[in-house]
């Protein structure tokens, strides 16, 4: 007996309802958030005073990646742009293990809530940082039950408190730095100083998941560009002024691999430091937190409509336009790090490194993009010079390769097998399982193809106008 194939896309229940400030909101808190408090003094350790300049030198290889990314996500805005653009670009296979790579990162959920209980037991030692972590993200894990849109409010509201605590925070560390007896750039050699950038691109290349949503957003074609350009530039600016204080006020050894909590206490009086800790600190990591579990599960759930994964995983709550079983995923795979006291420098640095492949893999996408359809591409209301296009994604690639490499030069045998078990198991999967999704996809394109010719026919035959209910997607 034949297999029945379902064709139907849980993506289809997603609701089209976030705009341009709730975009810019979601890009703020993915770059403006966990990144920054988690790894300033860690980046201190690596290069003094010049943590400054590795927040420069880490935006900068940031926005070469992110522009041709914003291109593509202008000219064809989907659900879940890490695997739908691999798959549709390049190769079903490549946008298969392109996932398998996404989903390590979603690690990083452990390190904004282990990292806002950091700095709420330096507030008070009574506060445990596991338990912080793992009740954080089951708050938002709730929220995000709710819909993107609500989560998205929530963002808005938690960005305006932060941007006061941070420029709080910059006002008062400038003030007392003094910039005449500045640590020394550079103790540990220009090594440190790149192996901070690289880390760094953690905490500055957040706004191209706005491109995950798509599909949910109220003209995207103009929307993903500003959020994810305005936004990159936007955090670099408020990361440098934030640097210079950190590095600049105490000694280096009181700041090194430290919270910026340790700063914000010498400058401020009690009641702002206070304020500084929770209204920028923490609610800095756990936006990033309410903002990752919110574009997390978009490539997932694609995926799951390709047939990649029980349909059953993928069903997205009709009231509410969320996938409740991916959420709980989500959830999980956050949750484990973080109750199994994973280092935050582990989880940072391997969710860096898998990050810039999966960045590698876009960079082809956006150049695909051009070759393949170009009248999609001359159509977007944000598109590159050809010439341009190939040097930026030529140099993107090159950072992300040697960016690799740095964050992974440091990381444990343990940490290497780990990730080497996990690509085994989807290896053997990817064996198991591609014949039924090729099959799936065969039968969409057949559908498609069909409904083209169905619309053909609604413009040639104007007695029939509930022939065609749909235009063909490209798939």
């Amino acid at each position: 007996m034949t297999q029945h194939i379902d064709l139907s896309r849980n993506e289809e229940n997603l609701k089209q309802t976030i705009t341009l400030p709730q975009a810019l909101g979601i890009a703020f808190h993915q770059i403006v958030g966990g990144g920054v408090v988690s790894l300033t003094g860690i980046a201190i350790g690596l290069t003094g005073g010049g943590v400054a300049i590795a927040f420069i030198l880490a935006a900068a290889g940031v926005m070469i990646m992110s522009i041709p990314y914003s291109a593509l996500g202008a000219a064809m805005p989907v659900t879940g742009g890490t695997y739908s653009y691999a798959k549709r670009l390049i190769h079903p296979a490549a946008g298969y293990f392109t996932l398998v790579l996404f989903i390590i990162a979603q690690a990083s959920l452990s390190l904004y809530g282990l990292t806002a209980g950091a700095y709420l037991h330096a507030l008070n030692p009574w506060f445990d940082e596991t338990a912080i972590a793992i009740a954080l993200m089951s708050i938002f894990y709730v929220a995000n039950m709710l819909g993107a849109a609500f989560s998205a409010r929530i963002g808005l509201i938690l960005a305006g408190i932060m941007l006061v605590a941070f420029g709080l925070f910059i006002v008062f560390g400038l003030i007392h730095t003094d910039f005449a007896n500045y640590p020394p750039v550079l103790p540990e050699g220009f090594g440190g100083m790149l192996q901070a950038a690289a880390l760094l691109t953690f905490a500055t290349g957040g706004g191209a998941v706005v491109a995950e949503m798509g599909r949910e957003m109220k003209n995207p074609g103009r929307v993903i560009p500003i959020a994810v350009i305005g936004g990159t530039a936007f955090a670099a600016l408020l990361y440098v002024l934030i640097a210079l204080p950190a590095a600049g006020v105490l000694p280096i050894e009181e700041v090194a691999n430290k919270p910026l909590s340790a700063v914000a206490n010498a400058v401020m009086p009690g009641g702002l430091a206070i304020f500084f800790i929770l209204g920028g600190a923490v609610i800095a990591v756990i936006g990033t937190l309410n903002t990752q579990l919110m574009w997390g599960s978009k490539s997932l759930l694609v995926a799951i409509d390709d047939g990649w994964l029980p349909r059953k995983l993928g069903a997205v709550n009709r009231r509410f336009g969320t996938p409740h079983f991916l959420l709980t995923m989500l959830f999980l795979v956050g949750v484990i790090p973080a109750a199994t006291h994973t280092s935050v420098g582990v989880i940072a640095s391997a969710a860096s490194a898998v990050g810039q492949l999966t960045f590698v893999v876009i960079m082809i996408c956006s150049l695909r993009l051009r070759k393949l359809f170009p009248e999609i591409h001359a159509a977007s209301p944000f598109k590159l010079n050809r010439t341009v296009h190939k040097v930026l994604a030529a140099a993107g690639i090159a950072i992300c390769f040697y960016q690799t490499y740095l964050l992974t030069n440091g990381l444990s045998p343990e940490v290497f097998v780990a990730l080497g078990v996990w690509i085994a198991i989807a290896s053997v999967y990817f064996v198991i399982r591609y014949p039924y999704v090729k099959r799936v996809m065969t039968a969409r394109r057949e559908e498609e193809l069909l409904q083209v010719e169905v619309d053909e026919m609604t413009r040639t035959l104007p007695g029939d106008p509930d022939l065609g209910r749909r235009g063909a997607t490209i798939d």
